[in-house]
């Protein structure tokens, strides 16, 4: 396939932009796990045969991984865990686990993967048409609390009460993400892209011109707010813009703070560039719970961590740019 022209590629939360004549040969396929989510593999510089390959070998591996980590399918290790409180769970699970309970802990809980108890009653709520009592939440939140749930040196996770329900969207997609990513470059891919449903990992052989990412405009998603250059990264950007809804009148953002048990406001996006995209994504969730100086402050306490922050200032946007990503990004407006 002739790539000698700008190749431009539409991704749920990123615009991502690839250009240069040097690369004749480009092959990708797209796959729909996780409830129909888009999984886009694209591979450079590579014959079709070994893409092909490749692609399937990740395909198997994110149908292997989400049929661990996911909610929804049953006897899944985390659907035996969320139902019994306790299960033996893989090496992968135990990996995720600890994760997110390293990254809940460098963001004071702001991000917590047991905040599933409070996005049911949100959802509940929705369906019925009404915003929850306080008193609603306050009982939800007495199950929300990522220092309950242990995983012992025999391979045994447990949760600390009844009722806790684990919510791993916000680091699991990352996880499969980075899994997809070891996969390729395995098999001897140099320059390639995994797009998990907006969760974005880049990696690149040396001497190749960097990607180029454009930032969707967070009050007007079908235009670019600017174009951010990544060599080798994860970039995973969090907002309300595309994900939310009306109750009561009320327009609702998908991302709670689990430590008041209500939705985020402040920030309209955060992107968050990181060596892996697990964390990245859950970053990118801590941070628009943190809102910008908080925000600001965890991203600057990270190694290998940078951010973007975007926010309103009267009619106009605002933004706020971390110092390694100081001349990467040149924002449209």
């Amino acid at each position: 396939m002739d790539v000698c022209k700008t190749v431009i590629v539409l991704l749920l939360s990123s615009l991502v932009l690839l250009s240069g004549c040097r690369r004749k040969e480009v092959n990708e396929g797209t796959f729909y796990p996780m409830g129909g989510m888009p999984f886009l593999v694209k591979a450079y510089d590579v014959p079709t045969a070994l893409f092909d390959e490749t692609f399937e070998l990740v395909k198997a591996e994110t149908e292997r991984l989400e049929k661990l980590l996911s909610s929804h399918i049953e006897n899944s290790e985390l659907w035996k865990l969320n139902r019994e409180g306790r299960a033996e769970v893989s090496a992968e699970m135990a990996a995720v686990l600890s994760l997110a309970g390293r990254l809940s802990a460098e963001s004071a809980g702001a991000f917590d993967v047991t905040v599933g108890p409070l996005l049911d009653l949100w959802r509940q709520c929705g369906t019925e048409g009404r915003l929850p009592l306080p008193d609603e939440v306050q009982q939800r939140l007495t199950l929300v609390d990522w220092r309950q749930v242990a995983v012992s040196g025999s391979g045994v996770a447990t949760l600390g009460q009844p009722n806790m329900v684990l919510n791993l969207g916000g680091v699991g997609k990352g996880f499969i993400a980075d899994r997809a990513a070891r996969i390729m470059k395995k098999k001897g891919v140099k320059r390639g892209i995994i797009d998990a449903g907006g969760d974005l990992v880049l990696f690149n052989a040396v001497g190749e011109e960097p990607f180029r990412v454009g930032l969707k405009h967070p009050e007007r998603p079908e235009a670019k707010l600017g174009v951010l250059e990544v060599d080798s990264a994860a970039v995973v950007t969090s907002g309300c813009y595309e994900r939310f809804v009306e109750i009561a009148g009320k327009r609702v953002c998908h991302i709670f703070d689990p430590r008041t048990g209500m939705p985020v406001e402040g920030l309209l996006s955060t992107t968050i560039v990181a060596e892996e995209a697990a964390s990245a994504d859950a970053l990118a969730t801590a941070v628009m719970v943190l809102g910008l100086e908080k925000g600001q402050a965890l991203i600057r306490s990270l190694p290998g961590v940078e951010g973007i922050l975007v926010w309103k200032e009267g009619e106009k946007l605002a933004w706020w740019i971390s110092e390694g990503l100081q001349g990467k990004v040149k924002m449209a407006e």
